[in-house]
């Protein structure tokens, strides 16, 4: 099976417009941090900027360039489909699909979850859980990804037009676990009690907010979850003001 890293990204946000291109550590891009640390992770994986062919996002196709992975362009709201035309133009059958306002993503569980789909190839549909089993994707934590398959995004497109689902692309699939084979790992127990963590950047107060917190983390010589946690702990007001984030971005 063919395995491809596909990141979702574009300058359109109506929240924080351009959010992906502004300066956020040591004179590199949100969009450029997250690529260097996926490339680096995964050399001999093809990784994928899908972006819309709106020409304000020319930009993310010549960073994309510049960086040296592929670049596919498609519908700005159905992003299903751009999901779609991306893997097909370059031959994945599985993929990781990257939200580009995570600045905290640990690459790593990549791997955990291409060798827990090897071992179960039957599942649509690989993520992390909450221990009452909802999918990290429909919280804040902005920790991790997802993985799902070609053939099962097809088939999503088949069976439904609706907005909500063809611009959140993975959103039906486990949505509806009768049509879908969905596997959810368990998160590390470290992150259990903090469902009111909030590591996505998409106002400008999580910029605020994230860029001296990431700042930090980069600069420890200990990048583990543990230590994260406690640099929100140190951080005066962080975790209050992650809260009240949240309660004005109900997902």
């Amino acid at each position: 099976m063919t395995d491809g890293i596909i990141i979702q990204a574009r300058t359109g946000s109506s929240r924080l417009p351009f959010k992906v291109q502004l300066p956020f550590y040591g004179g590199d891009s949100l969009i450029g941090l997250i690529v260097g640390r996926i490339k680096a992770a995964y050399p001999h994986h093809t990784v994928v900027m899908a972006t819309t062919t709106l020409p304000q996002d020319d930009v993310l196709a010549q960073l994309a360039k510049e960086a040296g992975i592929a670049c596919f362009r498609g519908d700005e709201t159905n992003v299903l489909s751009r999901f779609i035309g991306a893997a097909e133009a370059m031959g994945i059958e599985r993929l990781i699909r990257v939200c580009s306002d995570n600045p905290f993503l640990q690459v790593e569980s990549f791997r955990t979850f291409f060798e827990y789909h090897d071992r179960h190839p039957e599942a649509d549909y690989v993520a992390y859980a909450w221990p009452d089993g909802t999918p990290t994707i429909k919280s804040h934590i902005g920790l991790y990804a997802e993985l799902t398959t070609v053939e099962a995004l097809r088939r999503v497109a088949t069976l439904t037009e609706e907005t909500a689902y063809v611009e959140h692309v993975t959103n039906y699939l486990y949505s509806h676990p009768q049509l879908f084979c969905c596997k959810f790992l368990p998160l590390p127990t470290v992150l259990h009690a903090h469902r009111d963590l909030r590591f996505t950047l998409d106002t400008p107060a999580d910029l605020q907010l994230l860029k001296p917190l990431y700042a930090a983390y980069m600069q420890s010589d200990d990048r583990s979850l543990e230590r994260l946690l406690d640099l929100v702990d140190a951080q005066e007001g962080c975790r209050e003001t992650m809260r009240a984030i949240i309660q004005q971005n109900q997902k």
